[in-house]
Formats: C-alpha cells, sequence, structure tokens
C-alpha cells in the first residue's frame, strides 16, 4: 500500500419499478463492500441517473458524493463517469475507478489500486481486475478468482482485445493524458457511446489496457439497464 495516496471510486446507479426494482438495494450492498475492503483513503462519487425514487442515506459520511441526474437519456452511463471524473481530478485523487452499482468488491481492490499506482505504463494505461462475469467474448478477465498474473491485452476494439467497462481504471496521470475533448471529459460523449462501446474507444486512444489478476470483483451484472438502453435507440 503507498501510502498519501488516495482513490476515487466513480458509480452511476439506477433503480427502476419496472425494471430494476433492486437498484438502491444493489447500491447499498456495493457500498458495504468497498467500506469494508478498501484499506486506502478513499471517496465515492455516486450519481443516481434518474431514479424512480430518490435515494435517501441517513448521516451520509463525507466521502460519499451522491448527484441526482434528471434526464439521464442526455448522456447515459458515460455522462456520469465524465463528472465524477472531473470531480476526482479537481479534489487530486490518484487513481479513479469507473464502475456500476452492481459490483461487490473484497480486499484484493486494494491490490488492484497497488498496480494502479505503481505499474510502469501507469501514466498511460487503462486497468481492469478479473470477475466472474467481465461480459461476453472478454475472456482474459473471466475467473471466480485472483490468479496473480498482471498482463497486458492489445485494446485494439475487438471483444478479445479490450478491457469490459464495468470496472475500469485509471490513474490521473493517464486521465490527463488522455482527455476526449477540452472540456475534461474523459469519455468519448457522441450519442453513439453514452450507453456502451465508451470502454473500446477509450482504450483505442489509450496506449495500454492491463489486466490486474490480483483482483477480483464479483459482478451481478443486473441487466436492467438494458431495456432502458433499447428505449433510447428505439
Amino acid at each position: 500500500m503507498m501510502k498519501n495516496k488516495k482513490v476515487a471510486f466513480v458509480c452511476a446507479l439506477h433503480q427502476s419499478k419496472i425494471h430494476r426494482p433492486n437498484g438502491f438495494e444493489l447500491f447499498n450492498d456495493y457500498l458495504t463492500s468497498i467500506y469494508t475492503s478498501c484499506k486506502y483513503p478513499f471517496k465515492i462519487f455516486a450519481f443516481d441517473n434518474q431514479s424512480d425514487d430518490i435515494f435517501e442515506i441517513e448521516n451520509c459520511p463525507d466521502n460519499l458524493s451522491i448527484t441526482r441526474v434528471e434526464n439521464q437519456y442526455e448522456g447515459g452511463c458515460t455522462y456520469t463517469w465524465n463528472e465524477g471524473i472531473k470531480m476526482a481530478i479537481k479534489e487530486g485523487y490518484d487513481a479513479v475507478i469507473i464502475t456500476s452499482d452492481d459490483q461487490i468488491y473484497d480486499e484484493t481492490v486494494n491490490d488492484f489500486i497497488d498496480t494502479i499506482l505503481t505499474h510502469e505504463l501507469k501514466d498511460n494505461a487503462i486497468f481492469g481486475p478479473l470477475s466472474n462475469n467481465p461480459g461476453p467474448g472478454h475472456s482474459n478477465q473471466k475467473s471466480d478468482k485472483p490468479n496473480g498474473r498482471i498482463f497486458e491485452i492489445p485494446g485494439d476494439g475487438t471483444p478479445k482485445g479490450n478491457l469490459n467497462g464495468f470496472c475500469m481504471a485509471m490513474t490521473k496521470e493517464s486521465i490527463k493524458k488522455n482527455y476526449f475533448d477540452s472540456e475534461g471529459n474523459f469519455f468519448n460523449t457522441g450519442k453513439e457511446y453514452i450507453w456502451g462501446k465508451q470502454d473500446v474507444e477509450v482504450q483505442q486512444r489509450v496506449g495500454h489496457s492491463i489486466v490486474v489478476g490480483t483482483c477480483y470483483v464479483y459482478h451481478i451484472k443486473q441487466g436492467g439497464w438494458r431495456q432502458i438502453r433499447e428505449g433510447f435507440r428505439g
């Protein structure tokens, strides 16, 4: 563990009475896993992406920020991640982990952060963990436990050659080196990317994509947002 380093988690969350009635339950479990497991100083920048109800928490800790998005169709998930990155950079966080609310972390998240902060390619790279469900085609990240291997994949625009976007991380140096535009957006803001493929696009701009096999993240893969995306796309 590196002293005097701090990490930001940027999380998009959503609760829908029709498509995602357990959205707030997922988010609570996500929060519990990070507060229980992460040993680094951290802050969670969460974005409630137009939930049917308003998420409320009593005695909200200082290291949890929740921003309400009234119209998720304007920017999809990409908007929340871009805004969270801007906040994290402004507040001086050394590493940023992009997530959604359907994930459970354990103590290996600290190994993930260690690698992000110390890897020889850290200033121009994207990092991703192993997972039970990293998404179709992402066999390089699929596992039921950590395997200790840390290795680079091509990041070439093909499913096997990219990290899945469910959990992506980078240093502040890598973010600053690879902004999408002059407005401080890291992910492409084009309409074709706001509900998907933004992870593929960003890896074609960033120099390296690294699988961190010392970290395992349980991905519940709650698919309720799929219907929302389909509604947006028509």
